[in-house]
C-alpha cells in the first residue's frame, strides 16, 4: 500500500472521529436527557414527548425537570393541555402525567441536600428529641447545648393514669454509661436516628441534664411520602358497608355526610366533620376541584374528638384514586403552594410535618412507647415510631 493511501486512510479515520465527536457534542445533551429519563422510569417514547414538550416551552437546560419544580409544573400543564385538546399525547397521558407527578413529589420531598445533617455536631439548641431508655420505653427531651457534647434536659415520660397523666423522671445517675437510641424530626428536613452513649451528667443553666456523645452514623428517614397543603374544600363523607367496592359509582351528596377537609394530598386528608367519628372505618369522599369531581377511597385511621366544639378531625388515608383524579388533584396542590410562595416552591410542603399531636396532649411519648420497646430489639419499626415525633 502507498503512502498516499496510508496517509488518506489516517485522514478519512481523523475525519469521521472528528465527525463522531462532533455529533456528541451536540447530542450529549439529549443523550444525557433520555439517559436520566430511563433512570427515572420513564420509557424511550415517553422521554421523547418531554423532550419535545420542553423545546415548544423553550427550557434553556432541559436537564432541569429532573430537580427543578417550576420546570416540572410547566411540563406538566402543558401535557395536560395536550390531553384536553386531544393531541398525540392524549392517548396514554395521564400515565405519563402520573410519572411526572411521582418524580416532582420526590424532588419535592427530597428538598435542598445542603440542609441534610451528616453529625450530632450539627444540632441546633431546642432540638426536640425521643431517647430509648434500655427497657424503659421512650422519653422526651430537647438540646439545652451543643458543645464537646450534646447537652440535653433530663428525659422525662408522661404516663397515664386514667384520666389523669404524671411524669416519670429518671435521676442522673441511672443514665449513666447506657447506650441510648435518639430519635428527632428536624423540620425542613427529615427524621433522623442515631445510637450514642451517656457520657456523664450535669447541670446546664441550673437545670439537671444528661451528656451524650457525638457521632456521626445518623439514619436519616424520610417520613413523608406526599406533598400536602392547607385547604378549606367542601365535600361529602360516605362511609362504605359493602365488602366489594364500586370504584366508579359517584354517589348523589344528598345521601352523605357533609364534611370539610382542612389539608389535603395524593395520600390522604384530614377532615373536620360535625359530631363524633369513628376510627378504623372505610369510607370514601367526594369533592370538585373546579369542575371535575375528585373521588378518594380509603380509611380513617384516626380520630381526634373535640367535646366542646361537637367537632371531630379524621385522619383519613387514601388507598385508591383514579389517575385522572390523582393528576388534577395534585395539580391544585402545587399550584396552591406556588401560589403561596413562589420563590421557595415547595420548600414549605416539604418542611411541613404531619398534623403533630398538641402539646395539651399529655401522652405525646407515650403513645409511642409500646413500639419503642420493639424498637431496642430491631429498626424494624422506625417508620412506626417517627409517626409520633415532635416537630
Amino acid at each position: 500500500m502507498s503512502v498516499k493511501s496510508v496517509l488518506l486512510i489516517i485522514f478519512i479515520v481523523i475525519l469521521v472521529i472528528i465527525g463522531v465527536l462532533r455529533l456528541i457534542s451536540i447530542f450529549s445533551e439529549k443523550i444525557a436527557f433520555y439517559a436520566k429519563g430511563r433512570e427515572n422510569g420513564f420509557r424511550f417514547s415517553e422521554t421523547g414527548i418531554i423532550w419535545k414538550t420542553i423545546r415548544k416551552l423553550g427550557i434553556l437546560d432541559p436537564l432541569s425537570l429532573y430537580d427543578s419544580i417550576p420546570t416540572l409544573n410547566r411540563v406538566i400543564a402543558m401535557v395536560l393541555s395536550e390531553i384536553r385538546r386531544g393531541g398525540a399525547v392524549a392517548s396514554g397521558g395521564q400515565v405519563l402525567v402520573s410519572k411526572l407527578n411521582k418524580l416532582r413529589t420526590r424532588v419535592a420531598l427530597e428538598g435542598d441536600e445542603s440542609s441534610h445533617i451528616q453529625t450530632t455536631a450539627a444540632l441546633e439548641s431546642g432540638q426536640r428529641l425521643s431517647v430509648i431508655f434500655p427497657g424503659r420505653g421512650v422519653y422526651a427531651s430537647v438540646v439545652m447545648n451543643n458543645g464537646r457534647r450534646i447537652e440535653i434536659e433530663l428525659p422525662k415520660k408522661v404516663l397515664k393514669m386514667g384520666t389523669a397523666t404524671k411524669s416519670e423522671i429518671l435521676p442522673p445517675n441511672q443514665w449513666r454509661g447506657k447506650l441510648v437510641t435518639v430519635y428527632m424530626w428536624r423540620k425542613g428536613d427529615a427524621c433522623y436516628a442515631f445510637d450514642t452513649t451517656v457520657d456523664d451528667t450535669g447541670t446546664f443553666d441550673g437545670k439537671p441534664c444528661i451528656m451524650l456523645n457525638h457521632t456521626s452514623k445518623l439514619d436519616r428517614i424520610q417520613k413523608r411520602q406526599a406533598v400536602r397543603c392547607e385547604c378549606s374544600i367542601d365535600a361529602t363523607l360516605f362511609v362504605i358497608k359493602s365488602s366489594e367496592i364500586d370504584y366508579t359509582k359517584v354517589d348523589a351528596d344528598e345521601d352523605g355526610t357533609p364534611c370539610c377537609l382542612a389539608d389535603i394530598s395524593e395520600s390522604g386528608a384530614l377532615i373536620r366533620l360535625p359530631g363524633k367519628g369513628k376510627g378504623n372505618t372505610r369510607i370514601k369522599i367526594q369533592f370538585l376541584l373546579g369542575s371535575i369531581q375528585i373521588v378518594m377511597f380509603g380509611v380513617v385511621h384516626s380520630v381526634e374528638y373535640d367535646k366542646d366544639k361537637n367537632e371531630s378531625k379524621l385522619h383519613f388515608e387514601c388507598t385508591y384514586t383514579e389517575d385522572e383524579m390523582r393528576n388534577t388533584l395534585l395539580n391544585y396542590i402545587y399550584g396552591k403552594i406556588a401560589a403561596v410562595d413562589p420563590v421557595a416552591e415547595l420548600k414549605a410542603a416539604a418542611e411541613k410535618k404531619e398534623e403533630a399531636v398538641s402539646v395539651s396532649n399529655a401522652d405525646l411519648f407515650g403513645s409511642i412507647a409500646s413500639d419503642a420497646e420493639l424498637a431496642e430489639k430491631t429498626r424494624s419499626v422506625q417508620q412506626n415510631m417517627i409517626d409520633g415525633l415532635p416537630v
